[in-house]
């Protein structure tokens, strides 16, 4: 590797985890704003909340990297033609291709570890999130062990103890429930403990009574019991719906799952388009750097600066993103839109490849001299008419 491929490099990879840093910590930011109310609703503890929204950050990652690195390309090589270095290199003999290889280094490496993250650190970083993220949602343990204050637990179900001991035994408990439209129940003992049948909490209590007011007659009846099991209704029903979305999805499960399984049609869509951009995804990380190294290493150097062929190329890159997107929304109709998904990341790299490969001979005088002949072609007949009416 020549010395200056590896300056170029080092400079790139530098820049790469600078820009990737501030990215995700801005992501990670406003992420963690939005799940803050878990934080203030379930009282949980601070470390298990960062530990919920770092569970983001695989997913961020996948969709940053690609702008990072066209972001870092772009700076890079405008840098060095703002120092006047890429005009000593060129003038030194290396030609648009080889000032790429850097771009092509990086942008292979890192379509490799786009795959690894794509298709193994995200779903599980999904299914780990939703999986928590649930579980201070409905469970409700660590609501119970708020001594000495009403909880709410879920609809019309109120908690109280008054103390908790370090084996896990709970004193004084009191639960109102009155999620019946039909009555109101209210039960009272002296101590009990929290027990799980099938991910479901109970409540065992002992020594304690059971209060029930009808709604409609007003009838009130009192047993007393010396041990009295209940369950939380609403999350066993929210436990029975819990159902898992394509983005925590094994690869396997995404493109084998039958569609009668399936909810309904759509769903079999996104199952199927998760599956395909997990695998058009990590191909970005080396088009978008392509698209950056063809649009500042071609064409004449200018002294006024390049600021146009940048915008240029931002639009280009920026292009491609919103006809991903655009994409996207077409295969979630018909699947016979994906082979698109695979063509916008992966033709970008081969059509850049080419305008390097031949940038010296070809300096796009077929594109300008097919441009001027419209420009003529346009304004001949305006002359026409103008000596016409002369």
């Amino acid at each position: 590797m020549k010395i200056v491929t590896q300056y170029i490099l080092k400079q790139m990879l530098f820049g790469f985890f600078l820009i990737t840093a501030g990215l995700l910590m801005i992501v990670w930011l406003s992420q963690s704003l939005r799940l803050f109310d878990i934080l203030l609703n379930s009282k949980v503890s601070v470390w298990l909340f960062i530990q919920l929204t770092m569970m983001l950050i695989p997913g961020y990652l996948a969709i940053i990297s690609p702008i990072a690195l066209f972001a870092v390309a772009l700076f890079t090589y405008n840098r060095l033609i703002t120092d006047r270095e890429l005009i000593i290199l060129r003038a030194a003999g290396m030609s648009p291709l080889e000032l790429a290889k850097p771009v092509m280094a990086i942008g292979f490496l890192f379509t490799i570890l786009g795959f690894y993250i794509s298709l193994v650190l995200v779903p599980n970083a999904v299914a780990n999130f939703r999986e928590l993220r649930w579980k201070i949602q409905h469970d409700v343990s660590h609501l119970l062990i708020q001594e000495g204050e009403f909880n709410d637990i879920a609809n019309g179900i109120t908690v109280y103890i008054r103390s908790k001991n370090k084996n896990g035994s709970l004193e004084g408990i009191i639960l109102h429930d009155q999620h019946s439209p039909a009555s109101q129940v209210t039960l009272l003992a002296e101590k009990g403990s929290i027990i799980y049948r099938d991910g479901i909490p109970h409540i065992s209590m002992q020594n304690g009574s059971r209060q029930e007011v009808s709604n409609k007659t007003g009838r009130f009846s009192i047993l007393y019991f010396d041990h009295y099991n209940t369950d939380f209704v609403s999350n066993r029903e929210k436990a029975a719906s819990r159902f898992k979305n394509p983005g925590e999805r094994s690869l396997k499960e995404l493109f084998f799952t039958p569609q009668n399984v399936l909810p309904n049609l759509k769903t079999f869509h996104r199952f199927r388009l998760e599956g395909f951009k997990r695998l058009s995804l990590p191909f970005f990380n080396l088009s978008f750097m392509m698209i950056a190294a063809a649009g500042l290493l071609t064409g004449t150097f200018n002294r006024r600066g390049h600021n146009k062929r940048i915008i240029i190329t931002i639009l280009i890159m920026a292009g491609v993103q919103i006809l991903e997107l655009g994409t996207e929304n077409l295969c979630l109709r018909n699947l016979y839109f994906i082979p698109l998904l695979y063509v916008l990341s992966i033709s970008p790299a081969f059509i850049c490849l080419y305008v390097l490969k031949h940038s010296g001979s070809f300096q796009f005088t077929g594109i300008k001299t097919f441009l001027s002949k419209c420009r003529s072609f346009i304004r001949r007949p305006i002359k026409k008419r103008s000596a016409a009416g002369a």
